[in-house]
């Protein structure tokens, strides 16, 4: 998440990615409940998921942060991804995703209070209309509606935080 450091809550770690990663996110997308709302909703190839890895190192070289591999402190195991993307429009925007056993956890509260550390503002996340489970959540954490059908697709809608 942070270059040569990482985010941590009270049960889980957000490092910087390493090569040895991408083949656990490829198991982990292999659950259809995983991958639906991610993407193209397709699971992640191993030639992807190494891409990944290389796209996130460099922008943490670049940027000082970025997306990362969500690890359990009690096992060690990596149970998802999370930081922030940049869509090319010079916006940053929040994005997670973690195994079915793994949801609701206290992720996002980490993820709100490191963009208000670095001022990031507002803190943006787009999510498929269809994803109740994550709009739940970040309604919870304070972001609200502020474009359906962001940027004329049907299947992302635009949430803000702090606008």
């Amino acid at each position: 998440m942070i270059h040569a450091s990482q985010l941590e809550t009270a049960r889980l770690v957000v490092r910087p990615f390493v090569q040895a990663d991408a083949p656990p996110l490829v198991t982990l997308f292999a659950d259809p409940a995983v991958h639906r709302f991610v993407d193209d909703g397709q699971p992640l190839t191993p030639d992807v998921a190494a891409l990944w890895v290389e796209r996130s190192a460099a922008n943490l070289e670049h940027f000082g942060y970025g997306t990362g591999a969500v690890v359990e402190r009690a096992s060690g195991e990596l149970i998802g991804w999370a930081g922030f993307a940049r869509p090319g429009d010079g916006s940053e925007e929040l994005i997670y995703g973690l195994r079915r056993a793994s949801w609701g956890r206290e992720l996002l509260a980490g993820l709100v209070a490191f963009a208000e550390e670095r001022g990031i503002k507002p803190i943006r996340a787009t999510v498929d209309p269809n994803n109740s489970a994550s709009i739940h959540l970040l309604r919870q954490a304070g972001f609200v509606l502020a474009e359906p059908g962001y940027r004329g697709d049907a299947g992302s809608d635009l949430y803000l935080r702090g606008a």
